[in-house]
């Protein structure tokens, strides 16, 4: 009998590896994939929101966190921290340094405005395309040369 996996039954961008046997086939699917030829793409925000604290937006085999507007993403790309506004209304007032440790920054201290967005994509965080936008920033690959963005939602493959 013939190869099963040849022509290729899995789809494409699902499958991670085909199984020939004896007059059938098996596609085992990558993370982020699912059925019988890995065609169908698993929503990880449906369960539990991803993870993400605010906002999950599924993508083809994978999904990624969002921020809402005025809200920056931290470092372990799930998680967001609090509004710019709230940060800029920090007052030393509120503090709960020492009364002596608070006379002296009240006299060298001056409120500077935190900037608005930081753009990830000047640090190269994109291993093709980068797109900054307020609070996060989205990588893209070359479709048209064959490339498509990986689980880690920053590199291509």
């Amino acid at each position: 009998i013939s190869n099963q996996c040849s022509p290729l039954p899995c789809y494409k961008d699902g499958y991670k590896e085909c199984i020939d046997g004896q007059a059938k086939y098996t596609c085992i699917c990558k993370p982020g994939w699912q059925g019988e030829k890995c065609e169908e793409d698993i929503n990880e925000c449906e369960d539990l929101n991803g993870g993400c604290s605010q906002r999950c937006s599924n993508l083809p085999g994978s999904y990624r966190c969002l921020c809402k507007d005025g809200y920056f993403m931290h470092s372990n790309k799930q998680d967001c921290g609090g509004k710019e506004r709230d940060l800029r209304r920090t007052s030393l007032h509120d503090s709960t340094l020492p009364s002596h440790a608070m006379n002296n920054l009240n006299k060298s201290f001056f409120m500077v405005p935190f900037l608005l967005d930081i753009d990830e994509c000047a640090e190269n965080v994109c291993a093709q395309l980068c797109v900054n936008s307020p609070g996060s920033y989205s990588c893209y690959c070359d479709g048209k040369k064959g490339f498509k963005l990986s689980k880690d939602v920053k590199n291509c493959e």
